[in-house]
């Protein structure tokens, strides 16, 4: 009898032994939470035509020659980023630098600006238009330098904060719990004009000085006013001599 409740008492104790682990991990559970926002300029590097987040600023990254750099700001809670809002395969660096040459030692490396949409813009603020452009920099040039030589960038605590002046203020705004990410549709970016080919600034075609067939018509009239006043003045001369 003593070695059946030594067998059985175990049960008991195991069960409420259990029951006193849910009791406590149920006192102490709490609702799930969003991991907060941020709404900052986010950096990308273009590689195997995907977007790939930057695990560094862009002082402490070298593009190479014919790279693509990134960025996009916006509201993200995610480890990668809030991606532009253009496949990564759209505009290669050879589309974006059409026309621009790089001279010896430098390199040429597409930038794609997208600044976003009027929801996360601050108060009064307007993004301007997504714009993609061409850096020639010097072969040895950073991802900071490359942004530097296409915008106006306002750097904050080594932060990028401000592209073109927008946002105006404000450096990684925090946004406690964060609306879901929502589906968003592509946008074109206005590409960098071609480099306007040479022309003699200088001089004026002669058909555009003397008229569209290239005929002197204004001597032709002062010629004839000439004729004209000869004329006249030798018949007065002749009326003279009769009288």
């Amino acid at each position: 009898m003593a070695n059946a409740l030594r067998r059985t008492s175990g049960v008991p104790l195991l069960l409420l032994t259990l029951l006193m682990a849910v009791l406590v991990v149920a006192g102490t559970a709490r609702p799930a939470q969003a991991a907060d926002g941020y709404k900052y300029w986010n950096y990308f590097h273009v590689a195997n035509g995907k977007y790939v987040f930057a695990q560094t600023g862009p002082a402490d990254y070298k593009p190479k020659d014919g790279a693509v750099e990134a960025y996009r700001y916006g509201l993200s809670s995610a480890a990668n980023g809030l991606q532009p809002r253009t496949d990564a395969t759209t505009y290669t660096a050879k589309e974006i630098c059409k026309g621009t040459k790089a001279t010896s030692g430098q390199k040429l490396v597409g930038v794609l600006l997208d600044y976003g949409t009027a929801k996360d813009a601050g108060s009064g603020e307007t993004p301007p238009k997504p714009r993609a452009a061409c850096a020639a920099v010097p072969a040895g040039a950073n991802g900071q330098q490359v942004l530097d030589a296409v915008a106006d960038v306002r750097v904050e605590n080594q932060l990028t904060c401000g592209i073109d002046g927008y946002p105006v203020k404000g450096c990684s705004v925090t946004v406690k719990n964060p609306p879901a990410a929502s589906t968003e549709q592509s946008v074109s970016f206005t590409l960098p004009k071609a480099a306007a080919p040479n022309s003699d600034s200088g001089s004026t075609p002669a058909a555009q000085q003397t008229g569209d067939s290239g005929f002197p018509w204004t001597l032709v009239a002062v010629i004839v006013v000439v004729l004209i006043l000869a004329g006249a003045g030798l018949a007065v001369a002749r009326r003279g001599r009769n009288a």
